[in-house]
């Protein structure tokens, strides 16, 4: 009775627990790793997690990386936080979800450890994507330019430039906020976000160096399916962020213990 006492005041069941916190633990090359990160709240298939990312390991990367738009990445693991309403209404009644996934991230463009030279290269990387060959805007592009090549009369490059503009405006991926940096334990962070379509579900990303060629990224992805009820939870899921980051440590291992810890 109490719980649904206190889900009617939330306006929402879900979300990250925190009463039941479970500490991961992972080494990254001669480094530990540790976060508090609470468990799934949704059923997930069983997969083995790996405890060793040797991260300055080119080849170990190459085999091991994954592509997502302007993103090559190796993930650690990934946690997953459904929001629902408190009383549920037909099947697809989800508010929205929260997932944390800590993931390597390598590149000989930059050096790492400079972070003004990391907080330009992040939102470099996703300008340069986007408007890229394979990016979204290129793509919203050249299907206006296709489609105004059939108007007669023939538009002028001014008005076909405008119109370009603007779908890529209304529909494409807009320029990123300046990265800036954010203190955890000490440690200094860059913080970038990626905005969603809907100018709501968004994604914030923390970014750590490990060495010269080399970063931990900490993604927090808010999947909003129900924009009108995004305030019901948003503040929770933004709660669980700050906490997780505020758990994060990252400490040298001594040289001859790495070995027994392999």
């Amino acid at each position: 009775m109490i719980k649904q006492i206190k889900n009617l005041h939330r306006g929402f069941i879900g979300g990250s627990d925190f009463a039941f916190p479970s500490e991961r633990i992972v080494l990254l090359g001669n480094k530990q790793l540790s976060m508090i990160v609470p468990d799934n709240n949704m059923v997930v298939a069983p997969k083995a997690i790996d405890k060793h990312f040797p991260y300055d390991s080119t080849t170990w990367f190459q085999e091991n990386a994954q592509h997502h738009d302007q993103h090559k990445f190796v993930i650690i693991f990934t946690k997953n936080w459904m929001y629902l309403p408190v009383v549920p209404v037909g099947t697809s009644s989800e508010y929205g979800m929260l997932s944390c996934q800590p993931r390597i991230k390598q590149t000989n463009k930059i050096d790492v450890t400079d972070l003004e030279a990391l907080s330009h290269f992040v939102v470099q990387e996703y300008e340069d994507f986007h408007n890229g060959p394979n990016g979204k805007n290129t793509e919203i592009r050249k299907a206006v330019k296709e489609r105004f090549s059939k108007h007669y009369p023939p538009v002028s490059e001014e008005e076909l430039k405008e119109e370009m503009d603007g779908w890529v405006e209304a529909k494409g991926k807009q320029p990123l906020s300046p990265a800036k940096k954010q203190n955890f334990n000490n440690k200094k962070w860059i913080f970038y976000q990626e905005l969603k379509g809907n100018r709501i579900s968004h994604t914030n990303f923390y970014c750590l160096p490990l060495s010269p060629t080399s970063f931990l990224e900490i993604e927090f992805n808010y999947r909003v399916d129900r924009s009108n009820k995004y305030k019901k939870w948003s503040k929770h899921a933004e709660e669980s962020e700050r906490r997780i980051m505020e758990s994060v440590t990252l400490t040298d291992i001594p040289e001859e213990q790495t070995p027994l810890l392999n």
